[in-house]
């Protein structure tokens, strides 16, 4: 919180602590530490991608995409050569 005499030359009023939202009985243990984080609580507001932010998105996802795919086919491919011809020889 910050108030008058911490900022040089500020007029304004100090500002307002955020009222928590209601109370919800919390877990005991590492479950309550993951679980009940307080830090997200909804105010209603959306934010709006710029067209650069939006194309910035769409690229990173198909570079992901892209990358993913190479690493699937590299495990295929890794199997298949230490499998080798060794998959046809089954002992019955």
């Amino acid at each position: 919180m910050l108030d008058k005499g911490q900022i040089h030359g500020w007029e304004g009023e100090p500002e307002e602590q955020a009222k928590p939202a209601a109370a919800v009985a919390s877990r005991p243990g590492l479950t309550g530490a993951i679980m009940d984080s307080r830090e997200a609580l909804p105010t209603g507001e959306r934010v709006t991608l710029s067209l650069e932010q939006t194309a910035a998105r769409r690229r990173r996802g198909q570079w992901i995409a892209l990358a993913l795919f190479a690493f699937v086919i590299l495990v295929f491919v890794l199997t298949m050569t230490k499998m080798g011809a060794n998959i046809l020889v089954r002992d019955l």
